[in-house]
């Protein structure tokens, strides 16, 4: 790719997306429920990254550059550095900081950093994190990192990562490598960053969506509170009669589908598993296509069965209130909310999300932070070390450990103890593999084009006009943008 055309890609990538909306409730592993997640870069994220020279094959000792991720953050720094006063804060905050494999886990990113630093040590690599922020901070820095050839040696991302491999920015991963992670890997972890047959990405814990309901509301509606939903029909249905009986204080709910990332990331699990898409393989939008006619029709019904105006509602905190105070009962969400139906004192059920009549099981990658190598890395040999040091069966044991997120190598996952153990969280393992996407990123003015389709989502739910007919003119206007 020509650096003209690689330059205009990325002026473009700077207007691309806008994450804040998958943030508020996508936590990871750690001591907060909210992931770190700045909305300015800290001054140590200035485009300076790699400092050391040598590669792991010439034995000479090799710093590498990371970009922090919230869920798995414990500094700003050389990593060894880090450890002895992370683990006095935590103590202090009245944090158990031991950990023994196969038991729980409290100070997750501390061990897991600890882990990570002693593996890459027998390598001769130490670690230096560097904090660029996230969302629009992150992905700013580093379209600059790309245009200056000054990146760090890790980057780490949500929804623009896919677009970054597209753009030819990225290190493919080593062919027996990326061989090693298809056989011994869930293909949520690594499917959304294959392009053209090479893999580009990895994510240490990615989540995607199952359905939750509420057992209290759904008893009262005269709903079996233990039996799964397995269709559309019956989620429209049961919704309704959870609306029916909460006679204004309580709703049947459904999915979040406001016009940004933190619906599209939801409902887009509805969309692919109907069999449509958001996107051919040119980034054209397929936006009025009859699968995606039929699902967004199941959105205008699940809609009628919200407070009005909630499930379109910009601020996604709002609409997840009203699932934590027990005002909806069903929603399809990330695996966080395991443990958030605990903390929130809510007797939550799980299953996969319902399929539609000619449907097939099928999901979108959330809240998954994808590790990658720039083409402009300075160590991509030691780079590829922290990567595979990821699916590690060390430190996915810790990540089944945590019972936040399952883990994706497939030795842990699909070991009858892990099944025993965590039950949800195996299930959510279950749901990980397959056809399992992620968003797309369309041929020209990404973020304009995605405008155009949240729009239409909106107008269809909010009016009674044609949803075939609102699908159409937003196509029309979308291929104006992109062709």
């Amino acid at each position: 790719m020509n650096r003209t055309k690689i330059t205009s890609l990325l002026v473009t990538a700077l207007l691309t997306f806008s994450l804040t909306a998958c943030g508020g409730n996508n936590n990871s592993n750690g001591s907060s429920n909210q992931p770190q997640n700045p909305t300015e870069p800290t001054e140590s994220a200035s485009a300076e990254p790699a400092e050391s020279t040598g590669t792991t094959a010439s034995g000479n000792p090799v710093t590498i550059t990371v970009l922090n991720e919230g869920a798995v953050g414990i500094g700003v720094g050389k990593m060894e550095d880090l450890f002895a006063p992370k683990e006095k804060e935590l103590k202090g905050n009245g944090i158990d900081i031991t950990y023994t494999p196969g038991n729980p886990v409290e100070a997750f990113p501390l061990h897991y950093q600890k882990i990570m630093s002693g593996k890459l040590k027998e390598k001769n690599i130490s670690i230096k994190a560097e904090d660029w922020g996230w969302g629009e901070p992150l992905i700013q820095k580093e379209t600059a990192g790309f245009l200056a050839k000054n990146v760090p040696d890790i980057i780490v991302g949500e929804t623009q990562m896919p677009g970054f491999a597209q753009q030819g920015l990225l290190e493919p991963f080593p062919d027996a490598m990326a061989d090693e992670i298809r056989n011994n890997v869930s293909p949520a972890a690594w499917k959304p960053m294959e392009h053209e047959g090479k893999i580009y990405g990895l994510a240490l814990q990615p989540g995607v969506s199952s359905l939750y309901w509420n057992k209290k509301l759904v008893k009262e509606a005269g709903i079996d509170p233990e039996k799964p939903i397995t269709s559309w029909q019956e989620l429209a249905d049961n919704s309704k009669k959870v609306t029916e009986a909460g006679k204004g204080k309580f709703y049947g709910g459904g999915v979040y589908g406001a016009p940004n990332f933190g619906g599209y990331l939801r409902y887009g699990a509805l969309v692919a598993i109907n069999g449509g898409t958001f996107a051919d393989a040119n980034g054209q939008p397929t936006f009025n296509s009859d699968a995606n006619v039929e699902t967004v029709n199941l959105l205008r019904e699940l809609n009628a069965d919200h407070p009005a105006g909630l499930m379109v509602n910009n601020n996604e905190g709002t609409y997840f209130d009203a699932w934590t105070k027990g005002q909806t009962a069903y929603l399809i969400d990330g695996p966080w909310q395991v443990q958030q139906c605990k903390d929130n004192g809510l007797d939550c059920g799980m299953s996969p999300i319902p399929l539609s009549p000619s449907g097939e099981a099928a999901n979108v990658t959330i809240g998954a932070a994808f590790n990658s190598v720039p083409k402009d890395a300075k160590n991509k040999e030691a780079a590829f070390e922290y990567i595979k040091a990821m699916y590690s069966k060390e430190v996915q044991q810790l990540v089944a450990d945590s019972n936040v997120r399952s883990p994706i190598l497939k030795e842990i996952a699909e070991a009858p103890e892990y099944k025993e153990k965590h039950p949800e969280m195996y299930l959510h393992y279950q749901a990980m593999s397959g056809n399992v996407q992620g968003l797309p990123t369309f041929a020209k003015d990404n973020s304009k084009v995605w405008q155009i389709w949240g729009d239409a989502v909106v107008k269809s739910l909010m009016t009674k006009g044609d949803v075939k007919a609102i699908l159409d003119d937003a196509q029309k206007r979308a291929e104006q943008v992109t062709k």
